[in-house]
């Protein structure tokens, strides 16, 4: 049987709106995702409590048997703490300080990082995070919800001396520990300040230090491109600098990305002004500021490093070498892992890893596309480089993939 074709001219009825609809509407997804959020804060609280209420309190060096101790306690070690009875002096990377117990009789237990992964900036130590946050026997210091983050905890501080006689504050970034779960603290802007290898080889001379390092050309343009993506890069007439944001008398801020001859612009005023000790030029003020060009200088930052902590201690992974694919990243993190005394882990049979791989794909910092470096700026830096890439091949004792470091290792 046939339908009759309504008329073109007969209005359509007005649609009804299904009940499902206002169940997606503004009005109630906003409450929906704001419970949901609070859900997922609440589930990390109560996580954080279950796992501090489930430590084991035996084995615990106790206020009044500190006395005791010959020196530092080993790694492992916990000692009681009141608020005022554990010494600075008897601390040691991997070395735990229980708290007294709270209201509820919750004894929270906090350990001191057993590595360190200290620069540089812009060189891959995003990447290796990506995967050591990850391994069942590491944790590192969390935000509020538990999503892993940079301490920063002594390159953000005026005084970093200061910052470590203050260790307990220093334990608080990191969550309570589990047993066999070590921690490590990542804090790309460590590297550069000269101030905080003695601070951390006064309190944990036995810490392991890692370094990721990229060529220095290729680095600061990134770098440079990275503070471009966070408004920090202004032009004022024809000079192109750093500025961070509120400050006044910025002037106008470029737009990421920023175009290659802004950079070329920025490299020649700092090059016509750079002064002629480039190990000065590296430290700068000694505060972590982020200067472009100097961080560059590998040999002069690493050097207060190898001045307080042996060389068997510090680990050095080529960012040219980690970030040629997935794999090449994988071998790189056995490295560490084999470095840090860790137990294999396999990351790519994790669903965990998986899912992080593709949320840290989606970062805008990941997605940012900008235009090549000016041939006439990379051979100036190329320049700028070679000195310091010769002498870092020689520190190292090993050739790199960068202009002027390729020299052989020394006899």
């Amino acid at each position: 049987m046939m339908l009759r074709r309504q008329s073109a001219t007969k209005a359509e009825p007005p649609l009804q709106r299904l009940p499902s609809q206002d169940k997606y509407s503004s009005k109630r997804v906003l409450p929906l995702l704001a419970a949901a959020v609070a859900c997922i804060v609440a589930a990390s609280l109560i996580l954080r409590t279950t796992v501090a209420a489930s430590l084991q309190t035996d084995n615990v060096v106790t206020c009044q048997d500190q006395h005791r101790l010959n020196g530092r306690a080993v790694p492992g070690t916990t000692l009681a703490d009141d608020g005022h009875c554990v010494r600075a002096s008897s601390l040691d990377a991997g070395v735990c300080v229980e708290d007294a117990a709270d209201w509820r009789g919750i004894h929270r237990r906090r350990c001191l990082p057993s590595l360190a992964v200290i620069g540089a900036m812009k060189s891959g130590t995003t990447n290796i995070m990506l995967y050591l946050q990850n391994h069942p026997q590491l944790r590192t210091s969390e935000d509020l919800i538990g999503w892993p983050q940079e301490s920063r905890y002594f390159s953000a501080a005026h005084d970093p001396e200061a910052a470590g006689r203050n260790w307990r504050f220093y334990l608080r970034k990191y969550p309570p520990a589990s047993d066999g779960v070590l921690t490590f603290d990542k804090s790309p802007n460590y590297l550069l300040n000269p101030k905080i290898p003695s601070v951390l080889a006064s309190l944990m001379p036995s810490l392991k230090l890692l370094v990721c390092l990229r060529n220095p050309t290729s680095r600061a343009y990134s770098h440079f491109q990275h503070e471009c993506r966070n408004g920090r890069i202004v032009q004022k007439e024809d000079a192109v600098y750093r500025c961070k944001p509120g400050h006044t008398n910025c002037g106008e801020r470029l737009s990421f990305p920023c175009a290659p001859e802004a950079f070329d612009r920025l490299v020649t005023a700092q090059l016509a002004g750079a002064p002629e000790d480039r190990c000065a030029w590296a430290r700068g003020s000694g505060s972590g500021d982020s200067n472009v060009l100097p961080r560059g200088f590998y040999d002069c930052q690493l050097a207060p490093w190898f001045d307080r902590f042996p060389r068997s201690q510090l680990l050095a992974l080529v960012f040219e070498d980690f970030v040629s694919s997935r794999e090449a990243t994988l071998e790189a993190v056995a490295r560490v892992e084999r470095f840090a005394g860790l137990q294999p882990f396999d990351y790519g049979r994790s669903a965990r890893v998986a899912a992080v791989e593709r949320l840290y794909a989606l970062m805008p910092s990941r997605g940012g596309r900008y235009a090549p470096m000016l041939a006439a700026t990379c051979g100036a830096l190329d320049e700028l480089y070679c000195a310091p890439n010769r002498a870092l091949s020689a520190t190292l004792r090993r050739p790199l993939p960068w202009p002027c470091g390729g020299t052989e290792p020394a006899v």
